[in-house]
């Protein structure tokens, strides 16, 4: 295969990545409607979906959407391609679920007028277990095989005793609680950390976000940012976006170096309840309480690109690829991206960060026979090319049970 062909291949296969549809997800809660905006059309259809009673968070997963409907003390179970409701699965008398995530073949609910988090069997549709955590339970983040909740104290109590309970999910028991800073709301991890939205007492105690250390379960880092931080997304760049709970203005810092780059002092004037996104771009929910919500797309460099009025007290948004997971969405933030590509045979290839856990590149042709295997150090940055035929090639890069596949183009 000549240098011409494999190059306009790979432009090919860039471009193919490029122009993916986008899936933007909208829970609507007085509406008790799930809004689907498409991003490549502009196509809305803010009745995808018919919701039980009080919907919040939703957890999308391969073939299905689960949204915990406080009202109705249940999660219910969608399907992902028409919406279509399938069941209700009941969590317990008077639990208010907030969040869903699924891991394997089980969904982890918080109970927010419990103090409890429920574990639910795929397989019977029933609770089969469920553990006291803190006060007034919200969102929930897995990573590396535990379960972090976001314990808030509670409005009654002035959010005291905030905290972050790290659940086993091996054992499903509670093996350590971790003291945050005032009302954490929202948790995501990247790269060996957790970082903890905290939004403060929405009166005279400001917000933080704090970092946790996955290996040590420690808090290492405390950022300084002011206002009403809320739900936050981190790019695959690295950039952390943090919505301010007041929905008027936007946050950034640095997921990596930690470094604020716009707090409270200095705000991007974007209205911003909550952020999710994609590599290419930014989606700004603006919350409204009780009239209809507003959603913003941007490009990464907040470029704005479109406008769309969704339902009524919108109370959650997700952002993904079309096709993707949300776990899979997380995923490109956690792990490092490949460059160049195409790349010279037996040349280096460079990682865009590095790998905080050691892991595995592994190489296959196209027929998916495997033809290098390199183990990666923790701290490595680059991986070296072994000689090979000029083709395309499949890539696996897994480090700390997270994985990133794609195509590789090698050229002579």
């Amino acid at each position: 295969m000549r240098l011409r062909t494999l190059l306009i291949l790979s432009a090919l296969l860039i471009g193919a990545v490029a122009a993916q549809a986008s899936h933007i997800y909208v829970v609507n809660s007085s509406s008790r409607t799930l809004t689907l905006i498409d991003t490549q059309t502009g196509s809305l259809n803010n009745s995808f979906a018919q919701l039980g009673l009080t919907p919040n968070l939703m957890y999308l997963g391969d073939e299905h959407i689960w949204v915990a409907c406080s009202g109705d003390n249940a999660v219910q179970m969608l399907d992902r391609s028409t919406g279509a409701h399938l069941r209700y699965i009941p969590v317990a008398s008077s639990s208010n679920p907030y969040d869903v995530v699924q891991e394997g073949d089980y969904l982890y609910v918080s109970g927010l007028f419990t103090n409890k988090v429920y574990k639910i069997s795929l397989q019977s549709y029933t609770v089969v277990a469920n553990l006291d955590v803190g006060v007034s339970p919200q969102s929930l983040c897995v990573a590396d095989d535990k379960l972090f909740v976001c314990n808030t104290g509670g409005h009654a109590n002035n959010y005291a005793n905030s905290s972050i309970s790290v659940i086993d999910l091996q054992s499903f028991s509670v093996i350590q609680t971790i003291p945050v800073w005032t009302n954490p709301q929202f948790a995501v991890a990247r790269n060996g950390y957790l970082h903890v939205s905290c939004t403060g007492n929405w009166s005279n105690v400001a917000g933080k976000i704090d970092i946790i250390d996955l290996a040590s379960l420690q808090r290492v880092q405390r950022i300084d940012m002011g206002g009403n931080p809320g739900s936050m997304w981190i790019s695959p760049q690295g950039i952390s976006w943090v919505g301010d709970g007041m929905g008027e203005l936007l946050y950034s810092y640095n997921a990596d170096s930690w470094e604020l780059l716009h707090g409270s002092g200095n705000p991007l004037v974007y209205q911003a309840s909550m952020v999710s996104g994609t590599a290419e771009h930014l989606a700004l929910l603006k919350q409204d309480y009780p009239a209809a919500c507003v959603v913003r797309l941007y490009t990464s460099n907040l470029s704005l690109v479109a406008t769309y009025t969704v339902g009524y007290s919108s109370s959650d948004i997700l952002m993904v690829g079309e096709g993707q997971t949300a776990a899979e969405d997380e995923l490109q933030a956690l792990t490092p991206g490949l460059y160049p590509n195409p790349a010279s045979s037996g040349s280096a290839l460079h990682l865009s960060k590095q790998v905080r856990d050691s892991g595995t590149f592994r190489l296959f042709n196209l027929r998916g026979q495997m033809v290098e295997s390199v183990h990666l150090e923790k701290g490595a940055e680059s991986v070296q090319l072994p000689h090979l035929p000029a083709g395309v090639y499949l890539y696996r890069l897994q480090t700390a049970g997270k994985s990133l596949n794609g195509k590789l183009v090698i050229v002579k």
